[in-house]
């Protein structure tokens, strides 16, 4: 099957720019992948995870947390099915590949091309052909964790203001389901040879929106985590191997993504 880039959204508000992504098909064959069109780059960050966020495996437990023991026993890793049961994860481009690409059992997927956190609950569903709005997915159901990746489309608004839009969504999400672990995902680095010719969707950007998402959630307890650890080549960008666009992670990259998170249970 050929290389396939789904078309890009992009969006200008006076000097403002940001672009809505979407997965990247992984190709059987290098030699048949088709180049983007022009005016269709996109641009997202690679999560790399939070070295806080990680279990301990020198913890024991005795007596009767036998079975929590259990669970946190070095080496076991629960299947997909159990791990993100009763899931949900929210997100752009990114969060709709791991939705086709990975196996993340049957975990909800709230996602789509251009999602910003100004756009929240204003765009509808784009995965599965669900088109449901957030707040139609958050009332059907009590979650038990959500993970929430957003903050690469925003790079072209204050970044003030984007901060404390960020604040005050989460905050909601947190109001609206009181029992569920919260966790805030980094945003996918680019490319470096990307981030050197972009003025705004850089990873210069990328890592700024980060640390503030981070420090948002050190300061109401919520988890942080950040994926890039995997994709990073040692120039602190994308892998170029990784990716056809030097934006969005290749289809077979996925899974890498899926179990990072299950391998360190978070």
């Amino acid at each position: 099957m050929p290389f396939v880039l789904h078309k890009l959204y992009m969006e200008q508000d006076k000097n403002t720019e940001t672009f809505g992504e979407v997965p990247v098909v992984e190709a059987e064959d290098p030699a048949d992948e088709e180049s983007l069109s022009e005016g269709a780059d996109t641009v997202s960050g690679n999560d790399t995870i939070s070295g806080n966020d990680t279990v301990s495996g020198n913890d024991t437990v005795s007596g009767n947390d036998a079975q929590e023991e259990a669970a946190e026993e070095p080496g076991e890793v629960l299947p997909p099915e159990e791990f993100f049961r009763n899931t949900l994860f929210i997100g752009d481009s990114r969060t709709m590949g791991l939705a086709e690409y990975a196996d993340i059992g049957d975990a909800v997927v709230f996602a789509n091309t251009g999602m910003n956190i100004y756009r929240l609950y204003s765009l509808k569903n784009a995965v599965r052909d669900q088109e449901l709005y957030l707040e139609d997915i958050l009332a059907g159901n009590q979650y038990d964790k959500i993970y929430l990746m957003l903050g690469i489309n925003e790079l072209g608004y204050d970044e003030g203001q984007t901060v404390k839009r960020f604040e005050e969504e989460v905050l909601k999400l947190r109001e609206l389901q009181p029992d569920a672990e919260i966790v805030l995902e980094a945003n996918l680095h680019v490319t470096t040879a990307r981030s050197e010719r972009d003025e705004i969707f850089n990873n210069d950007g990328i890592n700024r929106i980060n640390e503030q998402i981070r420090q948002i959630a050190e300061k109401y307890g919520f988890g942080y985590i950040d994926v890039n650890e995997i994709y990073d080549d040692d120039t602190g960008g994308l892998n170029p191997e990784y990716t056809h666009d030097e934006v969005h992670v290749l289809g077979k990259y996925y899974q890498q993504w899926a179990d990072w998170i299950r391998e360190n249970r978070i």
